[in-house]
């Protein structure tokens, strides 16, 4: 952990005007400057010249005891207490009128107390900044530093442990505490709060289409936007990858419907751009109420999230209060995606995607394309597969996607071939339902048969649980097929805490390294290791290795030189639809 400095209070000193460019002396950007101050082991505090907050980052909230932190516009001495030795309010003095540079100090340091509530204070130094332009001063740069290192690098590390390292936001474990302390003191019942739970709407379009990268800063910027809105003593916080939950401490339901048509608008109003993309995201949004009489904090949660789904279920920019019981709203949206499924597949209305996969020790090849498939909805729109295929595993239906899948990629595979050229391999994706079912392989083989595709362009893709959950079945299904000329691949796998014990079992070609090892690896030093390890391990056993979640040119470089055979992500290509045959390929590459 870094100390803040007197250097970096002058790089930093201006940092909300840069809005997002670069600041004129420091040449550093307002995300890069926001990222360092969220490393830093001290709290950092950017102020006006009249003591109005402009910036905390996030040991800040951790020091002082809130979970939510310091909201800019807020005057400091208003929240942030501090005593002196004897127990008496400290108070900070700032520039006041012109606040001219010779009459205040351009650094101060001060011994204090913070009190965090019910007799809890923390020592802290607090250094107070001038930042200066020219003459004039222009704002101050607070900084709350531990009076021990151990003290301050267990701050961060109690920081990291309850926050979202993504938006700096309260995690879904913190959020859930925090809330269930509001029900835990709830004396008075007459008080009443609402808690909503907002569910992002185009954001798994976002990350499907432009990369795990554009939607992280998806959901940076709306995290942003969202806490604008906040009013003082509102929490909010990151409780799923798409997902956010707000309490309105205080709050009648006529307030709340304000509050959410502020939400929606502020929301409504920002364009999220991305290279040469703009996308409008929108918020469903479901509200519960929360009174002496609530129920605990989970069961809170779970209804408000019920109730957003009813939201989602209606269309964007939706709101929904609960009403409806677990039970009802399980059954509606069960019955709405039974039929859903059931209409796209016999109006032919799911769509085959393919990503190639290519051959890192070959130039980046194109090996082969792992199938991927996708629903067109009514009004014309994409839906990703995140949104309907958990429903059809859920509700016993993802075998009837898979025989429609096999059939529809059969059919273009031959009219590859027909067209002239071999044709490129195709990597499916059977479920673990259809693995299970010991007359699946039969299928895909009078499948296979009738359309007179050639096995040896055909992988099939199986999950490492799915394979151990049925693997007396999976072993079958493997044999068939492989006799049959076709090859596997094992899914996700390093996911499992039986991976290894199980892998001897399983005759496959390829692993798959599980993408949540491969994203970070260039960062993390232990998921470099297992990467590694993984691939070491398959070259022993004489399988080829493909690492997913491949997004950038130098994490394809890093796999390359570890020795990775192939791989496959945004850094690459993102998913496309099957391009459509119009007479003979010249150059097939698989």
């Amino acid at each position: 952990m870094t100390e803040f400095t007197q250097k970096k209070a002058d790089l930093h000193g201006l940092l909300v005007q840069a809005d997002g460019t670069l600041l004129p002396d420091a040449q550093l950007s307002l995300s890069a400057a926001e990222m360092a101050l969220a490393e830093v082991a001290d709290g950092v505090v950017i102020t006006d010249r009249a003591g109005r907050i402009r910036y905390s980052n996030p040991v800040v909230s951790e020091l002082c005891g809130h979970v939510v932190g310091l909201l800019p516009g807020q005057l400091l001495a208003d929240c942030l207490v501090l005593l002196d030795d004897g127990g008496q309010p400290l108070t900070l003095e700032f520039a006041e009128g012109e606040g001219a540079a010779d009459v205040v100090p351009s650094r101060r340091e001060v011994r204090a107390k913070i009190h965090r509530g019910e007799g809890d204070e923390l020592e802290v130094s607090v250094q107070i900044n001038a930042v200066c332009e020219g003459a004039r001063v222009e704002g101050f740069v607070v900084v709350l530093r531990h009076t021990t290192d151990a003290r301050r690098i267990s701050s961060r590390l109690s920081w990291q442990n309850t926050h979202d390292s993504l938006t700096h936001l309260p995690n879904r474990q913190s959020f859930e505490y925090a809330l269930q302390g509001v029900l835990n003191s709830e004396a008075d019942s007459k008080q009443h709060h609402i808690l909503l739970y907002l569910d992002v709407y185009q954001f798994k379009v976002v990350n499907d289409s432009l990369g795990y990268s554009a939607g992280d800063a998806l959901l940076i910027a709306l995290a942003k936007i969202l806490t604008r809105c906040l009013g003082k003593g509102d929490l909010l916080g990151r409780v799923g990858s798409d997902e956010f939950a707000l309490l309105l401490r205080d709050c009648t339901l006529e307030e709340a419907r304000r509050i959410v048509t502020r939400l929606r608008e502020a929301v409504n109003g920002f364009v999220f751009q991305w290279e040469d993309s703009e996308t409008r995201p929108a918020l469903s949004i479901g509200a519960v109420s929360v009174d002496y009489q609530a129920p605990p904090a989970s069961q809170l949660l779970a209804s408000a999230n019920d109730a957003c789904s009813a939201a989602r279920d209606q269309g964007r920019n939706r709101v929904k209060f609960f009403s409806d019981s677990r039970k009802a709203l399980a059954k509606r949206r069960e019955s709405s995606w039974l039929a859903e499924i059931h209409a796209a597949i016999r109006e032919d209305r799911l769509l085959l995607y393919r990503q190639p996969v290519v051959a890192l020790q070959d130039k980046n090849r194109v090996h082969h394309y792992e199938v991927l498939v996708r629903m067109q909805g009514r009004d014309g729109e994409v839906i990703s597969p995140g949104l309907f295929l958990p429903a059809a595993e859920r509700y016993g239906m993802i075998d009837e996607v898979d025989r429609w899948v096999i059939r529809n990629i059969f059919r273009y595979m031959a009219l590859e071939q027909s067209s002239g050229a071999g044709g490129f391999h195709y990597a499916i994706n059977i479920s673990g339902i259809s693995l299970g079912d010991e007359l699946f392989a039969d299928f895909v083989l009078r499948e296979l048969t009738d359309a007179g595709v050639a096995p040896s362009r055909v992988q099939f893709e199986i999950t490492e649980t799915s394979a151990i959950n049925n693997l007396d079945r999976a072993l079958v299904f493997i044999h068939k097929l492989r006799a049959a000329g076709c090859s596997f691949a094992l899914d996700d796998f390093g996911r499992g805490a039986s991976s290894l014990a199980y892998l001897r079992q399983l005759p496959v070609d390829y692993l798959k390294i599980d993408g949540s090892f491969v994203r970070n690896m260039l960062e993390d030093e232990i998921d470099s290791a297992m990467v590694s390890t993984v691939d070491h391990l398959a070259k022993r056993m004489g399988i080829s290795t493909i690492a997913e979640f491949a997004e950038t040119p130098e994490l394809l470089e890093k796999l390359r030189v570890m020795g990775v055979d192939y791989a496959q992500g945004f850094g690459i290509a993102a998913a496309a639809c099957l391009p459509e045959i119009s007479g003979p390929r010249s150059t097939p590459t698989g």
